[in-house]
């Protein structure tokens, strides 16, 4: 892709042996935001992918060995902020949905839990038969939280966040029929899935 070639370019010229920092610097901010334009496609089509229903093909899933994954392969990037995660999953609880779908769902919440978080903060994940709650430690949002799941909108000036999780998660839940809410009180974020 032209993406592709940039960021091939750009690293061959990272490697030139006379490059003052003046220059290795622009070369990072190029790299930056060929990176970020990068994942806004990539978001962008999977949104564009899901809309068309492109996702046909579901399966009866463990929903809770998912989350339970996800915890795990994402608990470091929650220690690196020094974050604790509390869980109350039931197990073996099931859906019927694609299991890429439910893996970009999961995904989503939990790096956004911890994206958007305080540095010692908290995130406690509840899974039962009713539903999944994901809440999180984090700024009170500058913005009404109802608008969250639109494209684009973000709580925080995250430069790392596109805002298009959110609006991901959503898609993925209308497209199963799962009612979808964003609240905050009490200092928590908190995204709940009804199902």
């Amino acid at each position: 892709t032209p993406l592709a070639i940039i960021k091939t370019k750009i690293e061959l010229l990272s490697q030139s042996e006379n490059l003052d920092e003046t220059q290795m610097n622009a070369l990072q901010s190029l790299n930056d935001a060929a990176t970020r334009l990068s994942k806004l496609n990539q978001s962008l089509l999977l949104l564009t992918k899901i809309e068309n229903s492109q996702f046909v093909q579901t399966e009866s899933l463990n929903l809770s060995s998912v989350l339970l994954r996800y915890v795990e392969n994402l608990d470091e990037l929650a220690k690196a902020k020094n974050i604790s995660i509390a869980q109350n999953i039931s197990p073996d609880l099931y859906v019927k949905m694609n299991d890429s779908l439910a893996d970009i769902l999961i995904s989503n919440l939990i790096i956004n839990a911890i994206r958007h978080n305080y540095a010692d903060g908290k995130i406690e994940i509840n899974l039962d038969a009713k539903a999944l709650t994901v809440s999180n430690t984090g700024a009170v949002p500058s913005k009404p939280t109802s608008t969250f799941f639109e494209r684009f909108r973000k709580g925080s000036s995250s430069g790392d966040s596109l805002g298009l999780g959110l609006s991901i998660v959503k898609k993925i839940c209308d497209r199963y029929g799962f009612p979808v809410s964003y609240n905050y009180a009490d200092g928590m974020h908190m995204v709940k899935i009804d199902f």
